[in-house]
């Protein structure tokens, strides 16, 4: 059985997670590939290795050429984007009309759907009138998507996640401007442990923390026999390294 150690001492986000399955060995031709498969062809993901403080990670970014650079400042930041608003329902449609395994569609679903539970709880609405508006973006749906393929072409059958930094300050996103860790991510994370981390700044993004939710459960580091370790680089620097440590093993 292989198991896939999240080690988030500087958080999660979509990016850094896809980033630390593609540093662990996923094939980013093969996750493009299955990203077209459900109609996501208008991005160009840039892969790229940095090094953040030292330490070599893998970095992704999801450029669209259609878009003005001054538009498309990262993934995972919540600026507002006014592009590619989607509801649960059409992500759906896409995630199933594809060519996907039977076990990325599953994963894909169960993280949109989560995602979709806390943003309805959080503003007071229901399933079917959430809008993804930053999730819905073309670089996050292949943030999360692009993780449930990665995660089945590693073949991992368990995650675990380590206990979770809190962070301090504000966001701004298409709901105005709103305290950290964000609303939708509190709520996802409901029962998980977190730590102090004395840092002003976004550390848990609502992708990242959906993934957690939808896909892994809270532990110390499993014994297991490691096979690789793989790091994804965040876009942040908050004093301390901005990485995603994936270690892979059996058990």
């Amino acid at each position: 059985m292989r198991i896939l150690y999240w080690d988030t001492f500087a958080g999660i986000s979509g990016d850094m997670a896809l980033g630390s399955l593609i540093a662990l060995g996923a094939d980013p031709k093969i996750i493009v590939d299955q990203l077209h498969s459900i109609g996501l062809t208008e991005f160009i993901l840039d892969v790229r290795s940095r090094q953040v403080y030292g330490i070599q990670a893998t970095d992704i970014d999801v450029v669209i050429p259609m878009l003005n650079h001054e538009e498309h400042e990262g993934h995972d930041h919540h600026e507002g984007k006014e592009h590619h608003h989607r509801r649960l329902q059409d992500i759906e449609n896409m995630i199933l009309s594809g060519t996907l395994s039977e076990r990325s569609q599953k994963s894909a679903l169960l993280v949109f759907n989560v995602l979709a539970e806390a943003e309805a709880h959080v503003h007071g609405t229901t399933l079917d009138q959430v809008h993804f508006h930053e999730v819905g973006a073309v670089d996050s749906l292949v943030d999360i998507v692009g993780t449930c393929i990665a995660l089945d072409l590693l073949d991992i059958d368990l995650i675990r996640v380590a206990e979770l930094p809190w962070s301090h300050g504000f966001v701004h996103c298409a709901h105005g401007i709103l305290p950290l860790p964000a609303p939708a991510a509190l709520m996802l994370l409901r029962g998980y442990k977190f730590r102090e981390s004395g840092i002003t700044g976004e550390l848990i993004t609502p992708t990242g923390a959906a993934l957690i939710r939808a896909l892994a459960q809270q532990s110390t580091f499993p014994e297991m026999t490691m096979l690789n370790v793989g790091y994804g680089a965040g876009k942040n620097d908050y004093g301390i390294p901005s990485l995603l440590r994936g270690v892979l093993g059996e058990i």
